[in-house]
């Protein structure tokens, strides 16, 4: 594998605009994974169309749950049914238990899990305080990206996605609706002139 494939995960990928794939146009993806096998991430910026108490109680935490705010985001298309939970690994591991099979490590602080056990305790937590069912610093993701070996290497010389670090106020401090222009920013760069050479089919 090439230096340039080792670089790109963990780290973030912006979508030029125009994508011209209605599932990622736009997006800012943490990107997990990266090896001869293919790439797995998760959509940052798209906000799904129900709260985390109404997630909870479809994941079967029963009833009373509804009323906790919370945003879950859409991690991309495949499986979305699937759960994870993004965060700082000390905080996400926090009264869960994780196993580490549970848990993919993303850089030295952060972590992504799709354990039940996390889930539980996010779910204990909206019990015992209605008003905050996760720290601001976790996020709820449904379904992800994926792409097959040498997929994602071909869409970025295409110019569909642009390379960026990691920046954590980007990922926890930032509004769902700004993070893509925020990433672009962070680069020192204008969205604007990131257009991609030619449109990419789904990942």
């Amino acid at each position: 594998m090439s230096a340039v494939s080792n670089q790109l995960a963990p780290g973030l990928l912006i979508a030029s605009p125009p994508l011209g794939d209605p599932n990622f146009d736009r997006t800012v993806i943490l990107l997990a994974i990266h090896n001869e096998h293919g790439a797995l991430g998760f959509v940052i910026n798209r906000v799904a169309p129900l709260q985390l108490g109404e997630l909870l109680g479809l994941a079967g935490y029963g009833e009373g749950l509804g009323e906790i705010r919370g945003s879950v985001y859409v991690g991309g298309p495949v499986e979305p049914s699937s759960g994870w939970v993004l965060g700082p690994r000390d905080l996400l591991e926090a009264g869960s238990d994780v196993d580490e099979d549970g848990v993919i490590e993303v850089g030295d602080r952060l972590v992504v899990s799709s354990s039940r056990k996390v889930f539980d305790a996010i779910a204990r937590r909206a019990r015992e305080d209605q008003a905050s069912a996760t720290d601001s610093r976790l996020i709820v993701l449904l379904g992800y990206s994926g792409w097959g070996p040498g997929q994602l290497e071909g869409e970025i010389a295409q110019g569909a996605w642009l390379p960026a670090p990691i920046h954590e106020h980007i990922l926890f401090d930032t509004d769902a609706d700004a993070r893509w222009e925020r990433t672009y920013a962070a680069l020192g760069l204008s969205s604007l002139g990131a257009i991609g050479m030619r449109t990419v089919g789904e990942a």
